[in-house]
């Protein structure tokens, strides 16, 4: 008897608690529908005024929808604003520099840039007026990536930590890598002028062939790859001399040291076997060397040819843009004279 006295004061006061945390939440789920309620009526009686008002509301949206198909294009000289793609490829530093005149055509109108960069120059006398930038994400660029920056390393010899390298995996390095990394980029334009797209394409690309940072990257570039490309012809010549070399003692059998090159005790394979087998890997490295060289020496690459795209965004659309512009000013209209009706009504009640 004393337990069961002892224990229900507790179990009383949890009972109680527990009711008013129910209470507190449905209290809470009312008012939130309460307020989505609220705010539906409110779109109700919007569209309610809208639809008294609708003479000036569709007589502003035919006016708008007028004003963008026709007069403007009219008044900006008939030249419609036209948007073009195209695809190029290129390496970090030319991304970095694709990215800058990015910034600097887009930022033209918003900032006061200087006239006399040489970027904002180049979009003026093209029309550009608005360019974007998006990389197309490959695994290839991401294996020569990782595999760039393990080789690099190996060079640095015993400085470098061999424990992070071996828990570095690909996974871990495509997570870090950036949009400037990867070689393809889609290169997008909105674009105000009569000029052909092969006139753009071949002006912006060659602007950017020519700027300092990209020629110095490409010259450094190119004089690593000419000396790969001179040790590999080398190693290739040397492997074809030794080869004369054997044709040419196996006719004089009574040569001496005729069998010193017969067999390779490392591998216990026959030598020529050997050599061949190098000089198709190098071979190999050389074709993938004079490739590099070749994409190298073309700079910035055209991957696809500029384009002419259709407008992806209904807001582009100026016909339907000023339609929506009418919309927005019967609407700040119509509203604008229910406030004065309220503050007429105001007025009279305190009068």
């Amino acid at each position: 008897m004393s337990q069961e006295v002892y224990n229900s004061p507790n179990q009383n006061n949890e009972e109680v608690d527990l009711i008013k945390l129910l209470n507190y939440f449905k209290n809470g789920i009312k008012s939130i529908f309460k307020l989505i309620w609220k705010l539906v009526e409110l779109i109700i009686w919007f569209i309610i005024l809208l639809k008294r008002n609708w003479i000036l509301v569709i007589s502003l949206m035919v006016i708008g929808a007028v004003y963008g198909k026709f007069i403007r294009p009219m008044l900006s000289g008939g030249t419609s604003m036209k948007s073009y793609e195209m695809v190029v490829k290129a390496n970090p530093i030319s991304n970095y520099e694709l990215y800058a005149l990015s910034n600097e055509i887009n930022n033209q109108g918003a900032q006061n840039s200087n006239p006399n960069e040489e970027g904002v120059a180049l979009a003026k006398s093209l029309g550009i007026a608005k360019m974007e930038q998006e990389a197309i994400p490959r695994l290839d660029d991401v294996v020569n990536s990782y595999f760039e920056n393990i080789e690099t390393a190996t060079l640095r010899g015993f400085d470098t930590d061999t424990l992070f390298y071996q828990s570095f995996d690909l996974k871990d390095h495509k997570s870090n890598m950036e949009k400037t990394d990867y070689s393809f980029q889609k290169i997008k334009l909105k674009v105000k002028s009569d000029l052909s797209p092969q006139n753009i394409q071949s002006r912006m690309i060659d602007y950017l062939n020519m700027l300092p940072g990209v020629k110095r990257e490409q010259e450094s570039k190119l004089l690593a790859l000419n000396v790969l490309e001179n040790e590999l012809k080398s190693s290739i010549r040397g492997i074809d001399t030794m080869f004369i070399a054997r044709a040419e003692a196996n006719r004089n059998p009574n040569q001496s040291g005729i069998d010193q090159t017969v067999v390779n005790t490392a591998s216990r394979g026959n030598v020529e076997a050997d050599l061949l087998r190098y000089k198709e890997i190098f071979i190999k490295r050389l074709y993938g060397t004079m490739r590099m060289k070749a994409d190298t020496e073309k700079g910035i690459q055209v991957i696809s040819n500029l384009r002419s795209v259709g407008n992806s965004s209904l807001w582009e659309n100026q016909m339907l843009k000023y339609a929506l512009y009418g919309l927005v000013l019967a609407s700040s209209i119509i509203l604008l004279i229910q406030f004065n009706k309220y503050l007429e009504q105001y007025s009279s009640r305190r009068n």
